[in-house]
């Protein structure tokens, strides 16, 4: 995944859409980029994975 499109990806998904908790690690929510891959989870169990390949 390029730089760009990464950082497009956090800054919409950098906070939970159901809680508002905007934290990761330590319990609180993963934020994991691959390489077409972005997952952003949180405690509260949102989740949301985008391909960039599609």
């Amino acid at each position: 995944m390029n730089l760009l499109k990464a950082a497009e990806l956090m800054d919409k998904y950098s906070d939970c859409k159901e809680c508002g908790n905007d934290k990761v690690g330590n319990g609180e929510g993963v934020l994991n980029i691959d390489d077409n891959i972005f997952f952003r989870s949180c405690k509260c169990g949102w989740k949301i994975e985008v391909d960039t390949n599609k």
